[in-house]
C-alpha cells in the first residue's frame, strides 16, 4: 500500500511540475492551457503543491465516471424539456452580455471564467434536479460500528450494514411533493429551498460528516462543460436511440447516449435579454445590468451563431 501511495504521489508531482513548465512556456510562445488544473495554478491565490495534488487526484479518481454520467442524464433531460433549455441559454446570455458585451462572435474566444460560472444559478439548479432524479451513485451503504437506533426506532446492531437507495429518496412524494417525477429546476430556486433541499433530503453527494469533499468541484466541472456545450450547440437524441438505465454501482446509460449536434443560433436569446435589460433601465433598475462597453445597439448585426 505504501509503495502504491508513493507511486501515485510521484505521478501527481510529475503532472504538476510539467504543467508549471508548460504555463511558463505558454507565456513566452502564446500557446494556451485552459484545463481546470491550469486554472487553479493561474488564480491569484497561491495554492501549495500539496493542495494541487489533491485537486488533480480528485480529477483522476473521484470525478470521472460520476460527473460524466450526471452530464449524460442532464443533456438527455434538457433535450426533452425545451423550456428548461431556453432558460439555461437565457441565463448564460445574460451573464455574458454583462461581462463580454453583445458581440457573440467573441463569446467563445475565451472559456467561461470562474466568476461567470458562479453566476449560473439556474444551470446549477438543473444539474441538481438531474442528480435528484438520476443520482450518479444510486445507492449507498454504511457499516455500523456500534449498536444504534435509527430515528424511526429501528435497532441496528454493531457489525451490520445499512443500505439506502439514493435513487428512491429523490423520487418520494412526501419529500419532494406530487410533482416529484417532473424535471423541475425551479424547485431549487424557491425561497424555501433550504428547507426543501437540505443535505439529508438531497443525498446525491452523501450528507453530514461524510458529505462528498468534491461536491463544489463537481459542480464547477459540470457547469463549465455544460455551459460551454450548450452555448455552442443544441443537442437532440439520435432517432431510434434507446435511453435506458443500467443499474450498477454507477447509474450508467445502458446503451450510452447518442445525440445529434446542431449549431446554436443565439440571435433570438440575445435580443430577448437585451430587450429585458432595456426595460429594466427604463424602470430605473439599471444597477442590475451592465456590459463591457455599455452598448446594447445593433444586436441583429452581431448576434448569430456562436
Amino acid at each position: 500500500m505504501s509503495r502504491s501511495i508513493s507511486h501515485v504521489d510521484n505521478y501527481l508531482s510529475e503532472i504538476i511540475n510539467t504543467r508549471k513548465l508548460e504555463l511558463v512556456s505558454q507565456q513566452q510562445d502564446g500557446s494556451r492551457h485552459d484545463d481546470l488544473l491550469s486554472r487553479f495554478m493561474k488564480k491569484k491565490e497561491s495554492y501549495s503543491d500539496k493542495y494541487l495534488k489533491y485537486v488533480a487526484l480528485n480529477f483522476i479518481l473521484a470525478g470521472r465516471d460520476t460527473s460524466s454520467v450526471a452530464m449524460s442524464w442532464f443533456f438527455w433531460l434538457v433535450s426533452l424539456n425545451p423550456r428548461v433549455e431556453e432558460k439555461i441559454i437565457t441565463e448564460i446570455c445574460t451573464v455574458l452580455i454583462k461581462t463580454r458585451g453583445t458581440n457573440v462572435t467573441k463569446w467563445t474566444d475565451e472559456p467561461l471564467t470562474f466568476d461567470e460560472i458562479d453566476q449560473l444559478a439556474y444551470l446549477k439548479a438543473a444539474l441538481s434536479e438531474t442528480l435528484r432524479l438520476y443520482p450518479s451513485v444510486p445507492e449507498d451503504s454504511k457499516y455500523v460500528v456500534a449498536n444504534d437506533v435509527l430515528p424511526d426506532g429501528t435497532f441496528v446492531p454493531s457489525g451490520s450494514n445499512v443500505t439506502y437507495s439514493i435513487y428512491s429518496v429523490g423520487r418520494m412524494k412526501f419529500i419532494w411533493g406530487e410533482d416529484c417525477l417532473e424535471f423541475k429546476p425551479e424547485r431549487w430556486l424557491e425561497e424555501n429551498r433550504d428547507e426543501i433541499c437540505n443535505q439529508y433530503k438531497f443525498v446525491a453527494f452523501n450528507a453530514g460528516p461524510r458529505i462528498c469533499l468534491g461536491k463544489d468541484l463537481a459542480y464547477l466541472q459540470m457547469k463549465s462543460i455544460t455551459a460551454s456545450i450548450l452555448l455552442r450547440h443544441r443537442l437532440t437524441v439520435a432517432p431510434g436511440h434507446r435511453v435506458e438505465q443500467k443499474m450498477s454501482l454507477t447509474l450508467f446509460m445502458k446503451f450510452g447516449l447518442k445525440m445529434d449536434v446542431h449549431r446554436r443560433d443565439l440571435t433570438l436569446p440575445v435580443e430577448k435579454v437585451v430587450n429585458e435589460m432595456r426595460n429594466y433601465e427604463s424602470c430605473g433598475k439599471s444597477e442590475i445590468i451592465g456590459t463591457n462597453d455599455g452598448n446594447y445597439g445593433e444586436v441583429k448585426l452581431v448576434a448569430g451563431m456562436a
